[in-house]
């Protein structure tokens, strides 16, 4: 039995995660492991609302929540992957978090003591993570995130404290990922950048495109030995 392929799904806020992971995992199989961004559904996120509130307050707490959920999520993932043979899909990764722990920081937000401590545990945590074999970067402009955010706040009342997420903070964000996504793909991480600027709201022409993505992925070997490769990093 082969072993299954490790997916991660990164891009800012309201680039379209969520929908696109769930989909890309069903073009996989009933068998796929499809893991959800800890958002504020199912109190999978106790702090957001609180983080907005007060980002000042809550940042530290508030991502180290995060960074413990991801972690849990990337040894359920690869432990799926390696002893079931097949496919895991994660909405955000382990590693993509070090992009809002940085910018927090950067802001002024989070304190270098605390920002120290995050780090501290992320790379104790990091000797157990393996890297992912694939990253799908939905790469989306922070106008155009801005306006699905304020969209979905009309359709969705849990994603009203999201008023607070403003362009330059977008911006910013899209900095940070940037760095993450170009240390993994140095790393040896095969990264799909997917151009996702358009709404794709015609079902035939959206399903064809994560087909398209999903299709490459299943027929794509990462390179190296079993044994050595996509071991510990740092990002």
């Amino acid at each position: 039995m082969g072993r299954g392929k490790v997916i991660i799904v990164e891009g800012i806020i309201g680039a379209g995660k969520s929908s696109f992971t769930r989909e890309l995992a069903a073009e996989f199989g009933d068998d796929t492991l499809h893991l959800q961004e800890p958002d504020e559904k199912n109190d999978a996120n106790p702090y957001l609302a609180d983080f907005y509130a007060s980002q000042r307050r809550w940042s530290y707490t508030m991502q180290t929540h995060l960074l413990q959920a991801r972690y849990k999520m990337h040894l359920h993932a690869q432990w799926h992957a390696m002893t079931t043979g097949e496919n895991a899909v994660l909405d955000r990764s382990y590693f993509g978090d070090t992009a809002f722990a940085r910018l927090q920081l950067k802001m002024g937000d989070m304190s270098q003591r605390e920002f120290d401590t995050y780090q501290s545990i992320y790379h104790t945590m990091t000797a157990h993570v393996l890297l992912p074999n694939v990253c799908v970067h939905l790469r989306v402009s922070p106008k155009v995130a801005q306006q699905r955010i304020i969209r979905r706040m009309e359709d969705e009342t849990g994603r009203r404290c999201e008023d607070v997420i403003s362009l330059q903070y977008l911006q910013d964000l899209s900095v940070e990922e940037e760095k993450v996504v170009k240390v993994l793909e140095a790393q040896g991480v095969k990264v799909l950048n997917l151009p996702w600027d358009e709404d794709r709201n015609d079902p035939s022409s959206r399903h064809e495109t994560i087909r398209g993505i999903a299709d490459y992925i299943a027929d794509y070997e990462p390179p190296g030995d079993m044994f050595l490769d996509l071991h510990r990093r740092t990002v």
